[in-house]
């Protein structure tokens, strides 16, 4: 009955080894999941192939095994779209293991049949070794759409010190006057401890449009702050344990930099929709702060990476911020005023990295939401914000960038596997992370 079978969830199981051999299989690592009633296989061409079991039953096997007394499993891409949709394909646990002898694809199996969101299994590929981060730090490394980059980290190295000294004649929108104020800028700070480099120079000049006696307090301040603090440096060098971080990655911020801007520049998409507010309140606010320092330090070790493939300073990336989702639910003060905490240490500590936002599928409630949360952003960002048509997203989103690089949830033709939005790459939540992960949190921060 049941020999074949292990539990890593409740609602997540795996065939095991044993099963698939006797099937014929010649790799037993081969990939069939159930998740949440769900069947999906991993063929070695890195497609999800769902599938239907035709019988279930609702007793109790090994360690809480539960049976369901009905059928389960509408395939994969319901899991995506939530509508339902028949399955593409239907056959008994015995018939798909029989018409499925595949090998696995070594590159990607493991990624992309994760489920780190809410309630699910903690170990996707990032989270089974320290030497990997999550996707939705390495989208800009792809350099053709569709399949899943390298989830190696960042090499370990301060801000601005690999950053070459004929730079400064590349800096983008650079003029005359303007670059021979950050070299003014970089002797007033001499004295202060932090990096001096002229992209460094130039994010805190814009971020005071230019008065150099307001970026030198400035960049004097932040840079006291970082010290201070010591979270940039320690995630920054790998000294700072980010475990609890990684394990968060999947459900805050619901972010990811994946593509390019018709500059060349990184594309950094926003699911707010989809962010629990309910997880920013029930969240250590000292957590939060430092996962606000840890996801920031991860982009901006990703535009100094951008930097070096590109052979040119990639200061700016440009945000996409899909509201679709935005509902009441949204409407958490607590969580909303935390929030506030997570915009401050950008604007205040880590300035300029963005180049414009773009926000689509907008409703009403967001407006609500916007007109408390616009005075958490300086003025200087504010400014780049525009709102899109909602009947025409991909039109407004196609003036910025090659429709190659878009979702094709948003009209675009980007999918990975069978993700229309590119999951996991840019995250798309169903929650707050699983209870385990909350209470690792609590005990560590404490709770509030």
């Amino acid at each position: 009955g049941y020999s074949g079978w292990y539990v890593l969830s409740s609602s997540f199981m795996v065939v095991r080894a044993e099963a698939m051999l006797s099937r014929g299989f010649s790799d037993p690592g081969i990939p069939v999941v159930c998740r949440r009633g769900r069947l999906v296989f991993q063929s070695a061409s890195g497609r999800a192939i769902p599938f239907r079991l035709e019988e279930a039953t609702e007793d109790v096997g090994p360690k809480g095994c539960k049976k369901s007394h009905s059928a389960v499993g509408r395939g994969f891409r319901e899991e995506q779209n939530g509508r339902g949709a028949p399955p593409e394909r239907e056959a008994s646990i015995c018939n798909f293991l029989d018409c499925c002898k595949a090998q696995r694809s070594d590159n990607t199996s493991g990624v992309l049949r994760h489920n780190s969101y809410a309630g699910g299994v903690d170990q996707p590929v990032w989270l089974q070794s320290d030497e990997h981060l999550h996707p939705k730090f390495c989208g800009y490394r792809l350099q053709e759409p569709g399949k899943m980059p390298s989830l190696d980290r960042f090499p370990p190295e301060e801000l601005g010190s690999n950053v070459p000294s004929h730079w400064e004649y590349l800096l983008p929108g650079r003029c005359e006057s303007e670059r021979l104020k950050c070299r003014e800028l970089r002797e007033r700070v001499r004295h202060v401890e932090g990096a001096k480099d002229m992209v460094t120079m130039l994010r805190f000049l814009r971020a005071r449009r230019g008065r150099l006696d307001d970026a030198a307090k400035m960049y004097e301040e932040a840079m006291r702050w970082r010290r201070q603090t010591g979270y940039e440096l320690g995630f920054r060098m790998n000294t700072r344990n980010d475990w609890l971080h990684r394990k968060v990655d999947s459900c805050w911020p619901p972010t990811a930099m994946l593509g390019k801007d018709l500059d060349g520049d990184p594309v950094y998409w926003n699911r707010m929709g989809l962010g629990s507010m309910d997880f920013l309140e029930q969240v250590p606010t000292e957590f939060l702060i430092q996962h606000e320092v840890y996801t920031i330090t991860r982009i901006m070790q990703a535009l100094e990476e951008a930097s070096r493939l590109s052979s040119r300073p990639v200061m700016y990336f440009t945000v996409v911020t899909d509201l679709g989702e935005m509902s009441l639910r949204n409407f958490n003060i607590k969580g909303i005023m935390k929030y506030k905490v997570c915009v401050r240490i950008l604007e205040d500590h880590f300035p300029e990295i963005v180049k414009r936002i773009i926000a689509i599928r907008v409703p009403r409630i967001a407006y609500t939401l916007w007109n408390i949360a616009s005075h958490f952003f300086d003025e200087g960002t504010r400014n780049k914000i525009q709102i899109a048509d909602p009947q025409n997203t991909l039109t407004v989103l196609s003036q910025f960038m090659d429709p190659k690089w878009i979702p094709e949830a948003l009209g675009g033709s980007h999918r990975i596997g069978e993700s229309g939005w590119c999951e996991p790459c840019i995250p798309s939540p169903t929650g707050p992370p699983s209870e385990e992960t909350m209470c690792a949190l609590k005990s560590t921060y404490g709770d509030n």
